[in-house]
């Protein structure tokens, strides 16, 4: 009777200690040690099922008999099919199982005692099983004061295989939080490194004036705008759209940054920029991804613009209370196709005029019933701005249809004002 409270003793300090060890390293160890304790046994060990291979992968062993040399072999790792050996069968079966004799069991494979030198008298096992869903086995072998394990030891080693699970439960669900932590760190990281592509609002004369933001869906995503000063006192503005959200568009994002950044130093005109620039792009896009773009030569003194499309929604030039968009060009999205032409287009801007342009983000915005903001809306939203600043009230438009629903894409908005 002393010795069955004690063992229930242990079993209740197992729990006790199990529920305060979070990592799967350290809990291992623990695990055999306690089981081993509340069994009196010589030996343990331990096997996780991979449920993908359909097979028992070995965890852990220990052993009080033998030294750490004769263990080293087993701590290697091995793998064992499902119905093979004592513990195949018990996690096949999901059951547990009492061999009095292992030696003459046909189940048992003497594999680890001829590589340890140990010998097997019996051996107890049983499922680690949470909620039906099968975890593993744990095994103890030879028991320290008896022939072989006794009806006693089978509910103790079954109860400690119920504690078992919901230990091993926990430190998978610490593993995933502690993950999902990191990623979530590393994302932001990224998204700060990501703001860095976003240019700074240039400061131009006599009240002229070029904007953009950048809202991503996720922590970073695949829109993309840049202002680009050349030496004649013009500016290449783009804005562009990587087909697809989060890190894959965005890693396609900056290595087209960094494409258009090194043909703008030619100084071409916005067609044949962006037949380069297309050029360069396939070699990484190879026709898998793709980005829609506008890009712009646009001159604030003259009000001058020339640009070129790449499948991209058509810019709008706000005049008053009209919006109206400008002439479409000619153009295959970006990375489509390793050589394609792209038409080169003129407007000029005049005097207290803005011309907007946006990523499908804005007009395809949803709100809680899945309503888009829609073109419309869009339009209706800049003819009621003021000018400047068209760009700034539109996003808050957008932000403002959407509510408290996640946004599903990427939005960017720029605006170019000629005073």
């Amino acid at each position: 009777m002393n010795a069955q409270a004690n063992r229930l003793k242990k079993l209740i300090q197992a729990n006790q200690v199990l529920a305060n060890i979070e990592s799967l390293v350290d809990l291992l160890p623990q695990l055999l040690r306690l089981a081993q304790d509340v069994t009196g046994a010589e030996a343990s060990s331990i096997m996780l099922y991979n449920k993908e291979r359909d097979v028992l992968n070995f965890a852990w062993a220990m052993n009080d008999v033998l030294g750490e040399k004769a263990m080293k072999n087993l701590k290697t790792g091995f793998e064992l099919p499902m119905g093979e050996g004592i513990a195949g069968w018990v996690a096949l079966n999901q059951h547990p199982l009492n061999v009095t004799d292992a030696q003459n069991d046909p189940r048992f494979s003497k594999e680890a005692d001829s590589k340890t030198g140990f010998v097997t008298r019996c051996i107890l096992c049983t499922p680690i099983v949470h909620q039906d869903k099968l975890l593993g086995v744990v095994q103890v072998l030879n028991s320290v004061n008896k022939d072989c394990f006794g009806s006693e030891d089978e509910e103790l080693l079954e109860s400690f295989g119920h504690l078992a699970g919901v230990a091993l439960v926990r430190s998978e669900l610490m593993l995933q939080r502690l993950n999902q932590q990191k990623f979530e760190t590393q994302l932001e990281a990224a998204s700060r490194i990501q703001k860095q592509f976003n240019p700074r609002q240039p400061k131009l004369d006599n009240g002229n004036l070029i904007w953009g933001s950048s809202v991503p869906a996720h922590f970073v995503g695949g829109d993309l705008y840049d202002f680009i000063p050349n030496p004649d006192g013009s500016w290449y503005i783009y804005v562009a759209d990587v087909a697809g959200k989060g890190l894959p568009a965005a890693l396609i994002m900056s290595a087209l940054w960094t494409r258009i950044r090194a043909e703008a130093l030619n100084e071409r005109n916005p067609g044949h920029m962006l037949k380069a620039i297309n050029g360069g792009a396939f070699e990484f896009m190879n026709g898998d991804v793709f980005a829609t773009m506008v890009l712009l030569r646009y001159t604030p003194e003259s009000g001058k613009c020339e640009y070129a499309m790449a499948g991209h929604p058509l810019p709008l030039l706000v005049i008053g209370d009209k919006v109206e968009p400008i002439g479409k060009t000619f153009g295959l999205p970006v990375g489509i196709l390793d050589d394609c032409d792209f038409e080169t287009g003129e407007i000029s801007i005049g005097n207290g005029q803005s011309l907007i342009i946006v990523t499908d983000g804005v007009d395809e915005a949803r709100n809680g019933e899945g309503d888009f903001f829609g073109e419309e809306r869009l339009e209706e939203s800049l003819k009621r701005s003021e000018i400047p600043h068209a760009g700034e009230s539109l996003l808050k438009d957008v932000a403002a249809w959407r509510g408290e629903t996640p946004p599903n894409d990427d939005t960017t908005v720029v605006e170019i004002y000629r005073a």
